[in-house]
């Protein structure tokens, strides 16, 4: 009695309104629209060093104790040196974990507070931290990859040529001018002001502080692939050209992306959008270093 009561009173599908089957479809869209973003745990505030944070990003489904350890993305942002904190990230984090990647974005001291120095100093605690503690949160400490954007990319390269990247699977620099500051200087006219006030306007500085002095020294690097754009032309694409060919030439393998259809800010906050080719370039790049 009591099932054909349930039966009697099913709805014929057929019977659905226009407006039901709208909202339905609609919420069917949401989920997966939507479902990279819910797909992820974030870990805010970590004390990795005195006065310095950083935020952990995982993968929701990761697994259990004993499942396999993500690779990880250590990202350094970008904020001519003096500016900018961890959460410049840009659609990144809920990209890169999409992926299967657990993503790690640091604070570093901005200059007035120190100086170049000092944010090498900065970067290569929250890699050793990483080393040490990214077990917890799913990730793989033998399978890391350092990123950056503008005064990150340059850190990322300088971090790597100074022979301070030592297990790191690959270095990813996204879009800066930095890695000649002579060759800059040279092409540009001058140091310029941005530049002048996180490297000086002492050219020993240049030297001290540009990835290409280090490179000669250190060699062979883990893998790069080094991004630009076409903010200001020929200078930019020379240089990072410059740099890519001069490491590539004592041993480290190396790709560069040529984003003549970006501006500088563009190459990192199209990042994870469909059918965005630097995106591609750099999921191609994470799954040979990482695998």
């Amino acid at each position: 009695m009591w099932g054909k009561m349930n039966i009697s009173k099913q709805k014929d599908p057929r019977h659905l309104s226009p407006l039901l089957i709208k909202f339905l479809v609609t919420c069917v869209l949401a989920v997966l629209v939507w479902s990279p973003v819910q797909a992820m745990k974030i870990k805010e505030g970590i004390r990795y060093a005195a006065g310095l944070k950083l935020d952990v990003y995982q993968p929701d489904r990761s697994g259990g104790l004993f499942s396999k350890k993500k690779p990880v993305v250590i990202y350094i942002h970008g904020g001519g040196w003096v500016v900018g904190d961890r959460k410049r990230v840009y659609n990144m984090p809920a990209w890169l974990t999409s992926k299967g990647y657990v993503f790690v974005a640091l604070d570093y001291r901005k200059i007035p507070n120190t100086t170049i120095d000092g944010q090498v100093r900065d970067v290569t605690a929250a890699v050793a931290w990483a080393r040490r503690n990214i077990r917890k949160y799913g990730g793989d400490p033998n399978r890391m990859v350092l990123m950056g954007h503008s005064a990150g990319a340059h850190l990322s390269a300088l971090v790597a040529a100074q022979g301070k990247a030592t297990g790191l699977r690959g270095i990813i620099p996204n879009d800066v001018q930095a890695y000649d500051l002579l060759a800059y200087a040279t092409k540009r006219g001058s140091i310029g002001s941005m530049f002048g006030k996180a490297f000086t306007n002492e050219p020993k500085n240049w030297i001290k502080w540009s990835p290409a002095t280090y490179a000669r020294k250190t060699r062979r690097m883990p893998p790069h692939l080094i991004l630009y754009s076409r903010s200001q032309g020929e200078r930019r694409r020379s240089i990072s050209v410059g740099y890519a060919n001069l490491i590539k030439g004592l041993g480290t393998r190396t790709e560069i992306f040529h984003g003549t259809a970006y501006s500088h800010g563009a190459i990192a906050a199209r990042l994870g959008r469909s059918g965005d080719a630097a995106s591609a370039a750099i999921e191609r790049f994470l799954a040979k270093v990482t695998r």
